[in-house]
């Protein structure tokens, strides 16, 4: 099987980082894989040579060198889905609900929240082209299931990715929450409840795509059936 990489886009702002893309690699195909629409970026880091590069020029591309459990879970769920013995190859990009860099969920969401009130951060910054979004087979959802009042930009940005979904008319899946239109994140805090996660997605998309084949290159199928919950 081939050992996926992990590459990324940072741009520094002042004392803040932002990861403004990112994708894990399988083989050498650009072809899309999936793709997934997270919270925020966590602790994945450029390796040291690119983080002088960024830090000098407040920009750098390149290969993440440090690969947190949230990629790791990922990995997981994608060689699950087309199959642990099957020969990989292409890609599968990560979107966020804000590119801001910060591993610690509550204290990410109020700083996103008060860069936007200041104006130092622009909300439809993660928004992506609807081209895009449509070139990607299927997208996974999973960017958290906590609320809180005050969060008014967070739900602002979550009505903004759900129209633009919709529009694409990408099959979606992931795991809901029972009360709210939110969605878990695929990496629980607890590592004992993380391999559970990873059979649970896995189960959501074979339950969602039965009737559809997608091949380990994920090209764009012919039909696009909208299985938005």
């Amino acid at each position: 099987m081939n050992q996926p990489k992990v590459y990324g886009t940072f741009v520094k702002r002042g004392k803040n980082i932002y990861r403004t893309s990112a994708y894990i690699q399988w083989g050498d195909s650009e072809k899309s894989l999936g793709a997934c629409l997270l919270l925020n970026p966590g602790s994945a880091s450029l390796d040291k040579d690119l983080s002088i590069v960024l830090d000098t020029t407040g920009s750098a591309s390149g290969l993440i060198k440090t690969v947190d459990p949230t990629m790791e879970q990922l990995i997981h769920v994608v060689e699950g889905i087309y199959g642990n013995n099957t020969l990989i190859t292409g890609r599968f990009h990560i979107y966020n609900l804000f590119n801001l860099q910060n591993t610690r969920m509550m204290h990410a969401v109020d700083q996103f929240e008060a860069l936007v009130n200041s104006g130092e951060y622009d909300i439809t910054e993660s928004l992506i082209p609807l081209e895009e979004l449509q070139s990607h087979p299927w997208l996974l959802l999973g960017w958290g299931v906590e609320q809180k009042a005050r969060w008014k930009n967070l739900q602002l940005i979550k009505e903004k990715w759900r129209d633009l979904i919709s529009k694409s008319k990408v099959p979606t899946f992931g795991k809901k929450h029972k009360k709210t239109d939110d969605y878990y994140h695929p990496c629980p805090l607890n590592p004992k409840q993380r391999p559970i996660m990873v059979s649970e997605l896995i189960t959501l998309y074979k339950q969602k795509f039965a009737k559809q084949r997608f091949p380990t290159h994920a090209t764009k199928p012919n039909l696009i059936v909208d299985l938005n919950p």
